[in-house]
């Protein structure tokens, strides 16, 4: 399992032994796009970036691909399995819900997610990440 934190850390656990294992080989930035590199929001982008892609055709990592997430509808990316719990969700994903998932946490918001607690306290990174992931996911 993969788990990103605010540290900006990527880290891997064996879930049978439940122990951490080797870091977890991080994606570089210039996986980003090139425009995006210096925005504020990448350095916060980059705790999702071990679980989420931005592109179109960048199939699903450990979460699904963030391509086109404003406007969409809660579990409906394609290629992505999602929890039954998320799929009986009424949540269209906009920037002032993108913002309120990272505020208050997955669990609160995202009952049933597999997405691990993500929460960023700082408004201004939440809204730095929301900037950004409203310009890279189009």
């Amino acid at each position: 399992m993969l788990a990103g934190g605010a540290d900006g850390f990527v880290r891997r656990y064996d879930l049978r032994t439940r122990s951490e294992k080797a870091p977890a080989a991080f994606p570089e930035t210039d996986d980003l796009p090139p425009d995006l590199r210096d925005h504020p929001g990448a350095r916060v982008f980059a705790a999702c970036r071990a679980c989420h892609a931005l592109g179109a055709g960048e199939g699903p990592r450990a979460g699904p691909s963030l391509h086109g997430v404003f406007g969409r509808r809660i579990a409906t990316a394609p290629d992505y399995a999602y929890s039954d719990a998320l799929k009986r969700l009424d949540i269209v994903w906009t920037s002032e819900t993108v913002s309120r998932l990272f505020e208050v946490g997955p669990s609160i918001m995202t009952p049933g997610t597999k997405m691990p607690e993500q929460r960023i306290l700082d408004p201004a990174d939440r809204a730095a990440l929301v900037g950004f992931l409203e310009k890279a996911t189009r």
